[in-house]
């Protein structure tokens, strides 16, 4: 008997173990309600963080990426994130919602302010501790470095992109991820 009771706890425990899927996370959407992820499977997912500060570079970056949203609208749903580490703020929320809204349209999610990076220990979002993080994603592990930071996620729901911020939304790379679905 106790050879049997073994082996069907080492299974149990080998399966709690195992990463869990991005759709299992939601996000606060500036407006108001969350995002449920789940709702997004069979989409492609393009996870940004976006810039706190107004500046002609950022209006740039928006309309890079409003573009983009608008051009794989069929099978890209994007998810676009002011940080707190990059300067979010509750205080500026509506005032970042209005500038957002006025760059970019209404099929791109945009959260309301979360911790992105893994130097925010307990207060980094799920979602951003499954993109962080190769033991939950199975991929990559690095960190988050500023506005611009983009994740590539398959219809099936698997992490396959990251670029930095330097990398830009218009930039040849983005297209190259984007083709390789």
């Amino acid at each position: 008997m106790k050879r049997f009771i073994i082996p069907v706890i080492v299974i149990l425990l080998s399966a709690a173990t195992l990463p869990g899927s991005i759709y299992t996370y939601s996000v606060p959407k500036i407006e108001g309600g969350n995002q449920q992820l789940n709702a997004l499977q069979g989409k492609r997912l393009l996870v940004i963080v976006l810039p706190v500060q107004q500046s002609a570079s950022a209006d740039t970056m928006l309309y890079c990426l409003d573009t983009l949203a608008t051009a794989h609208a069929a099978n890209l749903k994007v998810i676009a994130v002011p940080s707190y580490e990059d300067g979010y703020t509750p205080s500026i929320k509506n005032s970042l919602k209005t500038w957002y809204r006025s760059k970019l349209n209404n099929n791109i999610v945009i959260t309301d302010g979360l911790y992105t990076r893994k130097t925010s220990g307990n207060q980094q979002h799920g979602l951003f501790h499954w993109l962080t993080n190769d033991n939950l994603n199975g991929i990559f592990d690095n960190d988050i470095t500023g506005p611009g930071h983009k994740f590539f996620v398959k219809a099936s729901g698997d992490l396959y992109g990251e670029l930095g911020s330097p990398v830009k939304i218009s930039g040849q790379a983005v297209q190259r991820i984007l083709q390789m679905q």
